[in-house]
């Protein structure tokens, strides 16, 4: 896919097909979609008024473009503009990417899709993003019918009024298609099948990321250091497969002067395979159970972003990466296990081993300094039943914490929705034989969840997210295919940016 930007008007631009967007209400064209309709002798006015489109946000309807250089014109409804923002906008030019593609055409024109109160820059940066989001293909491992995948639109010219202008649509574009870069990096992770993503490719993967930019490094503890430096939960998660743990170091560097500069970590779950252990999940649709290192991979589409996009933030990431699986040598229900902090845990499910792996990385995390750590973890099947693939559900006691979390995944389009972390959750995790035990009452399982990992996170500010819900999608959506989704990478992202002031 190649972006570029033009000084030049929308109706004079020479592409497969010109998009317009255009919002709902008896005003719902700009100049730009004027200019297209007079050239069309109100064509396309009279058709965007007789066919089943009234501007709604994503509805797109297809004009001849008759007197145009173009080949075709696609109308894409906007919505209301007093509601529009770049959410809508990513939206808009997934549709619009969609559309075209769906017609199997190469090439396309616009004008960033923007409100008035809308800056130019992130009415671009949105409308890529959109555009490049929904240019995706899941079809990773495809060597049958190439010609029969997805053929999508591959250059994308963005119309702009002034040179002023296009300097801004430039950086904006720019920047929309790094993200949108991100976010399919970390689909690609998701969508891997299990034996293509074992911890130790993965650890690969995230050496080859470091190796793409001097902004970044990465080292990674095999299994005898994970040992040596006690890390019980992660070592006994991972002792049942023949797959060797990892554990997994990043660091993101800006360029210049240390000085003054935060430092924040982020945290991923990276369980590339679990079928529950000895306490084995049922056998229907366990084979989506690759998505669980989804946290992880959350953590490495950041670093893709931070990379790319270059904030002026410290940031460290760790994943715990292991298989969970059922052998002689496997966890059972009711062994103990003494973690890297020095607490002892009785495991009485072998399926609760993610926040296992997770206690051993906060409390890693934590020895580190960092302003604040944030992990994220496709951790329990209860944030699903309570918040569905809407948001991701957010734990922390700290307020400041949660409002900056709440604040990035609103502009990230990563939603987060704050659960009440209290102290009977910790309660509830203490144990008979042990400091703890790993699975408390189903009852608020999400957040007795997060109650365990708060035992690890003592003396450091710290927010769980559990994204159980939203890594995954089973139906396609605009912007995102069946699949995984690449949710938390923008998010972490923007908790960084957020961060760095």
């Amino acid at each position: 896919m190649r972006f570029a930007a033009k000084e030049e008007a929308l109706v004079n631009a020479k592409t497969d097909v010109l998009v317009v967007g255009i919002f709902s209400g008896p005003k719902g064209m700009d100049a730009s979609a004027k200019a297209v309709d007079r050239k069309l002798k109100g064509a396309l006015k009279d058709a965007t008024s007789f066919a089943d489109f009234d501007g709604g946000l994503g509805k797109t309807l297809f004009v001849p473009a008759t007197g145009l250089a173009a080949r075709r014109v696609l109308a894409v409804g906007l919505g209301d503009p007093a509601e529009f923002d770049a959410q809508a906008a990513l939206r808009a030019g997934a549709c619009a990417a969609k559309e075209c593609s769906s017609a199997r055409l190469s090439s396309m024109a616009l004008i960033p899709f923007r409100a008035r109160r809308m800056n130019v820059r992130d009415a671009a940066a949105a409308t890529a993003e959109g555009i490049g989001r929904a240019c995706y293909d899941p079809g990773i491992h495809h060597t049958q019918g190439k010609a029969k995948r997805p053929k999508f639109v591959s250059r994308i010219q963005f119309c702009a009024k002034s040179a002023s202008e296009l300097s801004l649509v430039r950086e904006g574009a720019r920047r929309g298609e790094a993200l949108a870069e991100g976010v399919n990096f970390t689909r690609d992770l998701i969508n891997e099948p299990s034996n293509e993503l074992t911890p130790r490719i993965l650890a690969r993967k995230a050496k080859a990321l470091a190796k793409s930019s001097p902004l970044l490094s990465c080292r990674v503890w095999g299994e005898k250091e994970i040992l040596r430096r006690e890390m019980g939960g992660l070592y006994g998660v991972g002792k049942g497969s023949d797959e060797p743990s990892q554990f997994i170091h990043l660091e993101y560097r800006p360029r210049g002067s240390q000085r003054g500069v935060k430092t924040i970590a982020l945290v991923g779950k990276g369980i590339t395979f679990d079928t529950g252990g000895i306490s084995i999940k049922p056998s229907a649709n366990m084979e989506l159970m690759k998505f669980d290192m989804g946290g992880a991979a959350a953590v490495l589409g950041a670093f893709h972003l931070l990379a790319a996009l270059k904030p002026r933030i410290r940031v460290l990431g760790y994943v715990a990466a292991a298989e969970n699986m059922p052998s002689g040598k496997a966890l059972k229900p009711g062994d103990l296990l003494r973690m890297m902090n020095g607490m002892t845990v009785e495991v009485n499910n072998t399926d609760a081993e993610g926040r296992l792996v997770l206690a051993d990385a906060i409390h890693y995390a934590k020895s580190q300094k960092p302003e604040f750590i944030v992990d994220a973890a496709t951790l329990t099947g209860a944030c699903m039943i309570a918040l569905g693939d809407v948001a991701c559900g957010l734990m922390t006691e700290d307020d400041d914490l949660a409002k900056l979390i709440l604040d990035a995944g609103k502009s990230s389009g990563d939603p987060a929705w704050r659960l009440p972390l209290q102290d009977a959750h910790r309660e509830q995790m203490k144990g008979h034989v042990a400091d703890l035990i790993n699975t408390g009452p189903r009852e608020g399982g999400a957040l007795n969840a997060a109650g365990f990992l708060s035992y690890f996170a003592k003396g450091v500010r710290w927010a769980h997210l559990d994204i159980a819900g939203t890594v995954w999608a089973d139906r396609a959506k605009d912007d995102n295919p069946k699949g995984g989704t690449g949710f938390g990478a923008r998010l972490f992202y923007s908790i960084a940016e957020k961060a760095s002031g």
